[in-house]
């Protein structure tokens, strides 16, 4: 039931498309739950793509496009204040209100020109003249939800607690992005923080990246960056990556609520579903993908053969959980798959060749797993895969051009 061939087949139904571009608003790849930017881990194993540099490949085919890298463990909401700052420039403004309720600094990093390699990102023209596209991969999906909210609606308690001081991103009244696109997105949230530690998995995820890129697996020696600097746990000039390291871990942080694992649980989703809308003026997509198959005799999920060894445990863990209901069984090793077509209560359609404004088209599903999906899972630089995951999303890059 949950095979590639249902993506492709939806893929396929674009080419009814007329053929004349109707934009060429630049792509922007926005990375979820314990992502890196692309000068991280040494530059050679990006998150998007893995041994193929996914930003550079669609650059090639025609498509400008710019990975951002907001905060790997934040919250929703810092993450979607940095990357509109991240994107337009200037101080990140986290708000008067919300960095009073929860603790940490009301400023974060600047985008001034002064860091080439960020601020080559930049999108300083960004504006309802020159809109962009959002696709984003797992908690990606909350972040870019939550930005298009803040970007036409704003935030009245921003605006009450700052007066005149508050940020342009508080105002409201920005139709600036043409598109969304969520893939695995953790729209409503997912189980995999109910089985397992948040220190534990991160440490885990960095072993794993460490492999990758053949350095064995001491994290404390990887170059991460936290992007943690509203709780001044920005790195020091000359501190070493093990106190850094262990300094981030001691943070009394990881028990505040403004943090990742509280925002991607269920529970978290459902506080933020209640404000943050689907916006009438922006175009939805939405792609599914499970590695879990259910069993004959328990009615349990379990992982298939071509899971991602790591994420095999984790998928049986979520496919073993029962809290929320069978539904929330099936999954990638990392979100539940019925938390992927969208938001609960959002408006929906399963796409037809014509995308609906307004609405999220539900592109299909897939058999992958949550790397798979943006091309992390592959550590041996397989040709075909990436040959298969570039074409992918330039076909779905060909179709946003034409909305």
């Amino acid at each position: 039931m949950y095979r590639t061939a249902h993506w492709v087949a939806a893929l396929l139904g674009l080419a009814t498309l007329t053929a004349n571009a109707a934009n060429n608003d630049p792509l922007v790849l926005v990375h979820g739950f314990a992502g890196w930017d692309r000068d991280e881990l040494w530059g050679l194993y990006p998150h998007w793509g893995g041994t193929t540099d996914l930003q550079e490949e669609l650059k090639k085919l025609g498509h400008p496009t710019v990975t951002a890298a907001v905060g790997p463990f934040s919250s929703t909401w810092d993450r979607s204040v940095e990357l509109y700052f991240q994107l337009k420039g200037g101080c990140v403004d986290y708000g008067a209100a919300h960095a009073t309720q929860h603790g940490h600094a009301r400023m974060g990093r600047c985008y001034n020109g002064n860091r080439p390699y960020e601020d080559a990102k930049r999108l300083p023209q960004w504006d309802a003249a020159n809109r962009i596209h959002l696709i984003a991969h797992s908690q990606g999906a909350p972040t870019v939800n939550m930005l298009v909210e803040l970007l036409r609606n704003g935030s009245a308690a921003e605006r009450a607690a700052s007066g005149s001081g508050v940020s342009e991103l508080y105002l409201g009244g920005k139709d600036w992005v043409r598109s969304i696109t969520t893939i695995a997105g953790a729209n409503n949230g997912t189980t995999f923080g109910k089985l397992s530690g948040f220190n534990e998995f991160a440490k885990q995820l960095l072993k794993l990246a460490g492999a990758a890129v053949g350095m064995g697996g001491n994290p404390e020696d990887f170059p991460y960056d936290f992007k943690l600097d509203q709780w001044g746990l920005a790195r020091a000039t000359g501190e070493s990556q093990q106190h850094y390291w262990n300094r981030v871990w001691a943070s009394p942080i990881w028990q505040s609520q403004d943090v990742g694992l509280y925002t991607l649980s269920p529970e978290g989703a459902a506080a933020e579903r209640a404000w943050v809308r689907t916006s009438p003026q922006v175009y939805y997509f939405s792609f599914s993908n499970a590695t879990t198959l259910p069993g004959l005799i328990t009615g349990n999920h379990y992982a298939d053969p071509s899971t991602n060894l790591p994420l095999i445990p984790f998928a049986n863990g979520m496919g073993a959980y029962r809290a929320y209901g069978d539904g929330w069984r099936q999954n990638d090793g990392v979100v539940n798959t019925i938390s992927m077509k969208a938001p609960f209560g959002a408006p929906l359609v399963e796409y037809n060749g014509t995308p609906q404004q307004g609405k999220w088209n539900h592109m299909g599903y897939s058999q992958q797993d949550h790397w798979e999906v943006i091309g992390s899972g592959d550590v041996a630089g397989n040709l075909f895969y990436n040959w298969r995951l570039v074409n992918f999303y330039s076909q779905h890059a060909d179709m946003l051009k034409r909305l």
